[in-house]
């Protein structure tokens, strides 16, 4: 964690906030003692969806490569403003990414700027196809705490093996736009900027190449491990290099290389909302295949305290082995960085 993310978080510190972090913990180490679901206080994380629409086509995303079944849409910006509204005193860190290119939603600057009115840190990933001049100084102004760019390839010819309809020219030019609207600034302000890489066989040679490029820009590296949904997606995409790898390929099966515990901190500590208002246990939930409630008709502190939700914890806490999204997560992987 850098100065700049600290401060950053220390701006959100509040009496209450700290005191809900430590329910959700404590909530949390008794409900995996007793093998039952208690949940105290409110998840301190929350993922809003602005939409689920893409530009791009990438094969492995449900998004993209046309899998998805739920509706396409746009977050409302009183919907969303509502949802902030209501889950801010306790709430601190927003991720305003699902699925889908966030700057799609022509809103998302106004969605950005009113979180962090209620002091909420921001973090937002995108694919950078919309980061125009004008764009990235609405996004300073509005204050947005991380930025996240997915920059697959350093070259355009590996690039668009997974960015399918991609650019490479367009990330550098919205590069080079953050760093003249950063300079401008006096690099005062807030943003903290991440290249991160989703480690493919196509690209893990050119780690070397992103850090550097990372340097040139002030900005930080995260690698991201590929999830895929075949064989054929695993023989194609998935890195030579373990260490970079969620799976194993063992007699013709995919199986995830963590060790699948009764458990999941995340159903504790986070939530997920889509662009038309449902509740799903996590963002491995990609097609709301798993909704818990609808925050149209009820509030979120009914859905988060719901018999269904409930009832998902608990069938992690007895057999997570059980739930298909589940046999597919990265929880507990740690890879190199």
């Amino acid at each position: 964690m850098t100065l700049r993310t600290l401060r950053n978080l220390s701006r959100c510190f509040s009496l209450r906030r700290a005191w809900n972090l430590l329910l959700v913990g404590l909530s949390y180490q008794l409900s995996v003692s007793r093998k039952r679901s208690i949940v105290w206080g409110r998840p301190y994380t929350l993922t809003i969806e602005p939409t689920n629409r893409c530009n791009l086509k990438c094969p492995e995303c449900p998004s993209g490569n046309g899998a998805m079944v739920r509706p396409l849409g746009m977050m409302d910006f009183d919907r969303f403003r509502a949802i902030v509204d209501a889950v801010h005193s306790d709430v601190f860190y927003l991720q305003l990414f699902f699925q889908g290119e966030p700057f799609i939603n022509n809103r998302l600057v106004d969605m950005i700027a009113y979180a962090r009115s209620r002091r909420m840190y921001v973090s937002i990933s995108t694919n950078a196809h919309y980061l125009r001049r004008e764009v990235v100084d609405a996004l300073l102004d509005a204050g947005l705490d991380r930025l996240i760019i997915s920059i697959d390839g350093m070259t355009q010819e590996v690039y668009e093996e997974y960015r399918v309809g991609g650019s490479l020219s367009k990330v550098h030019e919205a590069l080079a736009n953050l760093d003249a609207a950063r300079a401008a600034r006096g690099w005062r302000a807030p943003l903290e900027l991440t290249l991160q890489l989703l480690v493919t066989r196509q690209n893990e040679a050119q780690l070397p190449q992103l850090q550097a490029l990372a340097r040139q820009h002030r900005a930080a590296v995260s690698l991201k491990t590929m999830q895929v949904y075949s064989i054929e997606g695993a023989e194609r995409f998935l890195p030579r290099d373990e260490r970079f790898s969620r799976y194993r390929v063992i007699d013709g099966e995919l199986r995830t290389r963590n060790a699948q515990h009764n458990r999941c901190v995340r159903l504790w500590e986070r939530s997920v909302i889509t662009w038309d208002g449902v509740v799903v246990p996590c963002c491995f939930d990609k097609d709301a295949e798993y909704p818990l409630g609808t925050i149209n008709d009820r509030s979120f502190d009914d859905v988060w305290q719901s018999p269904a939700y409930h009832a998902f914890r608990n069938r992690v806490l007895s057999d997570r082995r059980e739930i298909p999204m589940c046999s597919n997560c990265t929880e507990g992987l740690r890879i190199y960085r």
